[in-house]
């Protein structure tokens, strides 16, 4: 067997596992899929995205976020409008570990679906509660008032809009 059949084969095995019922075998799976790095990425944004199981798309984000290659952020911003609320916690932990580098794909998705989404704006509140201010006159500061739970559902998506244009110029 070659080299890439061997690599496949375990990486076929540890999306299975991450089915188990077994917490212990699924917790084995996601630490294996994380050793493999980049070559599990795409299958775990799969199963993030599409995982009957909220306790696959859990493991799915917990191991995206380890592994924090930046094409998994936009699978993450998708799952901050997760049915499960732990899976979206997660999703969160993942992307305030990405930095700024996050920032425009959680932003393009607050300007798109934030007013609608009380869900999103939770997530990417908890996301920018971690981030620090870096030269860009207090807008995040602002971005954060506008997400938390007492704001006006429109002043978010406005306020991230501000911040993709400061980041684009």
């Amino acid at each position: 067997m070659s080299r890439r059949a061997h690599a496949r084969m375990t990486l076929d095995t540890h999306m299975r596992a991450l089915e188990s019922p077994d917490g212990m075998l699924r917790q084995s799976a996601r630490e294996g899929l994380i050793a493999l790095g980049g070559a599990a990425v795409t299958p775990l944004m799969l199963a993030l995205g599409n995982a009957k199981e909220a306790q696959v798309r859990w493991e799915a984000a917990k191991a995206l976020g380890a592994i924090g290659e930046v094409r998994a952020i936009p699978a993450l911003v998708s799952a901050l409008e997760d049915s499960d609320s732990d899976v979206i916690w997660l999703a969160a932990e993942a992307l305030s570990q990405f930095g700024s580098v996050a920032w425009p794909g959680l932003l393009a998705a607050l300007v798109a679906e934030g007013t609608e989404s009380a869900i999103l704006r939770k997530g990417a509140h908890h996301v920018f509660a971690s981030q620090k201010e870096s030269g860009n006159g207090g807008m995040l500061a602002v971005l954060q008032t506008a997400l938390e739970a007492g704001a006006l559902p429109e002043a978010a998506p406005m306020e991230a809009s501000e911040i993709l244009k400061w980041l684009n110029a």
